[in-house]
């Protein structure tokens, strides 16, 4: 079945469109990009040893919450929870830059 549904169709052509400029990106530095088949709960932006963090939820989506910056410190066992979480993430997804 196809939806045809303008929001949904909307929707997958903006997620096309940030992945091919991502993908021009890819052409100049490392940058990683994966679609996973999840109840999306957490947003999450790994640059190098930090994680920007927001949170999804029914009344409002990833884009319209706080982001968080945490950091990695010695004895911080957020930043290593939620690093665990990403690459359990990313293990089953699919890459697509």
């Amino acid at each position: 079945m196809v939806c045809t549904c303008p929001t949904t169709l909307a929707i997958s052509s903006g997620w096309r469109l940030a992945e091919a400029r991502l993908r021009e990106l890819a052409g100049i530095c490392d940058i990683e990009v994966y679609r996973y088949g999840m109840l999306p709960t957490w947003r999450l932006i790994r640059a190098d040893s930090t994680l920007f963090v927001g949170a999804f939820d029914s009344g409002w989506e990833g884009h319209e919450s706080a982001t968080y910056k945490v950091m990695e410190t010695p004895h911080g066992p957020l930043f290593r929870g939620f690093r665990r979480m990403f690459e359990a993430v990313a293990n089953g997804a699919e890459r697509t830059v």
